[in-house]
């Protein structure tokens, strides 16, 4: 395969249009979509450390070394989705700053959270979305419905936010898990869309929402029952459709938060099955704690799991003990 590799710091020097290029060619390069990692080897989602999912650079998986795998990091939880660029049609009337005014260069992903069964109604749909910036590191979020899932197959039936609700107990062990890295699980950050815009320029006030809701407009349905693979539905999604309408909370209710939409995420290509999609695409979940150090008056207003800790990533731990 003629892969090209989009972490290094000479990729994330090129521009936002160069990079979502050579991302979206590698994701055509081969349209098959991977299979779904078996039951058994699913351990290995315990054995790997959740820090490069909040700190890694680039917009490729990394490569690590784990008592069950070496290579690229896989993908156990999403594992399998289409893949299309997409714009994000800024409406005006907010005080967002950054990549919230408006952004042309941007990769979607379309997943289920884990492998479904055709005979119930259960899937977990969920959004991977990032916006390339000239000259730096791409802006990243993640949005599901909930990780308990929806009970139907249409992956447009209910809004996705980057604040879920918890899961159930079955998922404890996972949360577990995801608490390494963070206490902040149900959540992803906004800032870093705010600090610069797609031309990689620094806003001098940052201004950034505390949460976003992706509404879909109600043109894009499909069957609540079981009809065929998710895939094959979300590849006949057409060119310029509007996947989302994008709604905006200011703040947490509790401190008089009022939403309002902000944006419309429209595709400017094909959606397509892509194998180095779901094997190597990868999108950062900016760790809330970010968000809440700038506003901390959000923090007693956002769930949180287990016992108050500090980050379980060594990477960001360096980093603040070194002031950066």
């Amino acid at each position: 395969m003629a892969w090209v590799e989009v972490s290094s710091d000479e990729y994330l020097k090129l521009s936002a249009a160069e990079k979502n290029e050579i991302i979206f060619s590698n994701c055509m390069e081969d349209t098959t979509a991977a299979d779904w990692i078996p039951a058994l080897e699913m351990v290995g989602l315990f054995l790997e450390s959740m820090c490069p999912t909040i700190r890694a650079q680039g917009d490729e998986l990394p490569y690590e070394d784990t008592l069950t795998h070496h290579g690229t990091r896989r993908k156990y939880i999403h594992t399998v989705g289409t893949v299309a660029q997409v714009e994000w049609q800024n409406l005006g009337g907010h005080p967002f700053t950054g990549l919230f005014q408006g952004a042309s260069q941007g990769i979607v992903r379309l997943s289920l959270a884990n492998q479904p069964d055709p005979a119930a109604l259960n899937t977990a749909p969920g959004i991977g979305l990032k916006f390339l910036r000239d000259g730096m590191d791409s802006a990243n979020l993640v949005a599901m419905y909930g990780v308990d899932g929806q009970e139907s197959w249409n992956f447009f039936k209910n809004d996705f936010t980057n604040h879920i609700p918890a899961g159930g107990p079955a998922l404890i062990p996972v949360s577990l898990k995801f608490a390494e890295a963070t206490m902040y699980i149900q959540e992803v950050a906004l800032s870093d869309w705010a600090n610069y815009d797609e031309a990689g320029t620094p806003v001098d006030s940052p201004v950034f929402p505390y949460m976003l809701r992706f509404h879909p407009t109600g043109e894009i349905q499909f069957s609540d029952t079981y009809v065929r693979p998710h895939t094959e539905d979300l590849v006949t999604i057409p060119n310029g459709s509007t996947l989302y309408e994008v709604y905006a909370m200011d703040q947490p209710e509790e401190l008089g938060g009022t939403e309002s939409h902000i944006a419309d995420l429209v595709m400017t290509s094909d959606m397509i099955t892509s194998l180095w999609g779901d094997q190597h695409l990868f999108f950062r979940h900016q760790d809330m704690m970010d968000d809440l150090d700038i506003h901390p008056e959000w923090k007693e207003f956002t769930d949180s799991f287990g016992l108050e800790h500090e980050t379980g990533c060594p990477v960001k731990k360096m980093m603040e003990m070194r002031g950066l």
